[in-house]
């Protein structure tokens, strides 16, 4: 007896498709899915969900203490609104992002041109290499007293710990960029007569700029959440001291603005290297 006309067997795999099923791509898609599949759906349905839960957290029925604790949104927006007005929140994001701009430039070149010293110099490499072995597993946020104590409370101390912080990730990663060049190539020039800053100039440092700029792009990252610590720790001013000074007030909505500030700035600086990845990678290619 033949098999129903409305089940159709897929030969060779076992399986049966059944009309109608999930994820089969034969049936037609809702309007909603066909929405939510494009960019701006997927936007729209972010927004919702966000909208949903400051929307549960601005009336959930709670005892009045457990209100002290969990502030609510508009009185977070009004809180943020004021600091816009009256330049609170300027001056302290301006220090944020001025001990996180110059310790990262300073951590920035100090380790490309040490790891391009270490990567040409192989023997030097070798005989430096547990002393930064043990630096790198080190927390930095353990030598933040240690700045403090030797070089005071303002931003020269936290410009010491991105700058180092940074160093590091950028080091390695600029000696494994040498480190990863083609010997053959090298070689190559070599027998060619072309000279030691000939191929350094030519073929190392162009070969090791995807190495240096992935631990640069890292870097940032790590800056900022160094600059937060610090302030944190030891600051008359900043986003990490803004947070400390209304925690230690007991200010829950102070200190849930000054969070939505970090927050807002994590995310512009994440989109901020995502497009200057894309177009540093277009130049190196």
């Amino acid at each position: 007896m033949a098999p129903p006309a409305t089940q159709s067997a897929v030969v060779g795999t076992g399986a049966t498709r059944l009309p109608g099923a999930v994820g089969s791509g034969s049936g037609p898609q809702s309007s909603l899915e066909r929405f939510f599949a494009t960019s701006a759906g997927r936007v729209g349905a972010r927004l919702l969900l966000i909208a949903l839960i400051l929307l549960a957290w601005e009336y959930a029925p709670v005892a009045r203490a457990t209100r002290f604790w969990m502030s609510s949104p508009s009185a977070i927006l009004g809180t943020l609104w004021d600091w816009l007005f009256d330049g609170t929140i300027w001056a302290h994001l301006e220090s944020t992002l001025l001990v996180m701009s110059e310790g990262y430039v300073v951590g920035c070149v100090a380790g490309v041109g040490i790891g391009f010293l270490l990567g040409f110099f192989s023997r030097l490499s070798r005989v430096l290499a547990p002393l930064l072995a043990g630096f790198y597993a080190l927390p930095k946020i353990a030598l933040a007293p240690l700045f403090v104590i030797l070089l005071g409370v303002d931003n020269s101390s936290k410009i010491a710990l991105v700058a180092v912080t940074v160093f590091f990730l950028v080091l390695t990663s600029t000696i494994d960029g040498v480190r990863e060049v083609d010997r053959n190539t090298v070689n190559a020039l070599a027998l060619m007569g072309a000279t030691r800053t000939e191929i350094i100039r030519k073929v190392l440092i162009w070969a090791a700029l995807p190495w240096i700029f992935t631990g640069m792009r890292l870097a940032v990252r790590y800056a900022f959440t160094t600059t937060l610590l610090a302030e944190l720790i030891a600051a008359n001013r900043g986003l990490g001291f803004l947070i400390e000074l209304n925690s230690g007030n007991f200010n829950t909505t102070g200190a849930y603005a000054a969070i939505v500030v970090v927050i807002i700035c994590s995310v512009l600086l994440t989109e901020l290297l995502s497009r200057l990845e894309s177009r540093m990678s277009h130049w190196v290619s």
